[in-house]
């Protein structure tokens, strides 16, 4: 019974990884819509617009600094695994 458990969740969670760019976008605009809803603008106003927009570019500013770390780009320097310039 433990082991079916263990599959389940290793299951879930491999299916959970491997969204498409499609299926995560509408996650992200579903949870943006939200998330500007819950801040209280009405959709289909200009703050509302606005929110969206922040959103969206708080998410790119996130992707882009997971980007950097993840290349070992800080202070101006670029590490591959062996060497730096």
């Amino acid at each position: 019974m433990k082991k079916l458990l263990i599959i389940f969740i290793f299951s879930f969670l491999v299916g959970c990884a491997n969204l498409t760019n499609e299926e995560r976008l509408v996650i992200e605009t579903k949870i943006d819509h939200e998330e500007c809803i819950s801040l209280g603008f009405k959709e289909g106003t200009e703050a509302y617009g606005g929110c969206r927009l922040t959103l969206k570019s708080i998410r790119a500013q996130n992707k882009t600094t997971q980007a950097i770390k993840r290349n070992s780009m800080d202070n101006n320097r670029f590490c591959n695994r062996w060497y730096c310039w």
